[in-house]
């Protein structure tokens, strides 16, 4: 019968092997926890100026808002208009970005258009941010169309009142319906006015304007270039 020969199993069983792959571990785990700590320490700091600004934004808003409080009082108080706006002017000044400011370019825009200062009444609205919210924006597009309308430039009154009146709803589509209708009539394109009147006819307004829109209607027929 062969003699069975039990062999030595070599690999890991050796010491100094086993150290080496210990080693070559352990070096590994190092360099993966060096990386980490640089990760967390990158964690912590942006977290760290992530707060500090909210912090300041914070505080800004709080003197932004007293600044307002301040400010208000003198414009709203104050019939006159050339002063409320060097107040109105040092608030977006000192506070820019905030609440307050916005507001108060808002309001600046208001008492140019009221000085009758129309093209500059446009320039403030045309800056206003939008995205607010809805209201806040029609607000901005309806205003930026008076300013428009004042100047005499009906079809840009016009072109720039359209998206609100096609985003709105309720009785207050239909008033930015007529508005187009007329502002469009002014701007000699009937044709186009006369498709804002036909819209108006399609949501049954009360009998007294039907008739009014039916007229609008015949004299557009009545005028246009026989084929």
């Amino acid at each position: 019968m062969a003699k069975v020969v039990v062999r030595r199993r070599r690999g890991l069983e050796e010491p100094e092997e086993v150290l080496n792959l210990a080693q070559r571990w352990l070096a590994q785990l190092k360099n993966y926890w060096k990386w980490l700590l640089v990760g967390l320490v990158a964690i912590v700091a942006a977290l760290g100026a992530w707060g500090l600004t909210s912090h300041l934004k914070a505080r800004q808003e709080e003197k932004a808002a007293a600044a307002w409080t301040q400010v208000g009082s003198k414009v709203f108080g104050s019939e006159a208009k050339p002063e409320a706006l060097k107040h109105l002017e040092g608030l977006i000044k000192d506070y820019p970005g905030t609440k307050a400011a916005q507001e108060a370019e808002l309001v600046r825009a208001h008492l140019l258009y009221h000085m009758k200062n129309y093209a500059e009444a446009a320039q403030a609205y045309g800056s206003l941010p939008k995205g607010r919210d809805p209201g806040w924006d029609t607000l901005i597009t309806e205003s930026l169309s008076y300013c428009y309308e004042a100047m005499g430039d009906f079809k840009k009154a016009a072109e720039v009142l359209k998206p609100a009146a096609e985003e709105t709803s309720g009785a207050f589509k239909s008033e930015l319906y007529q508005r187009l209708g007329l502002l469009l009539e002014l701007a000699g394109d009937r044709q186009e006015a006369a498709a804002y009147w036909r819209k108006l006819l399609d949501q049954s307004p009360n009998p007294a304007m039907a008739a009014y829109l039916k007229e609008k209607l015949a004299a557009v027929e009545a005028a246009a270039p026989k084929k």
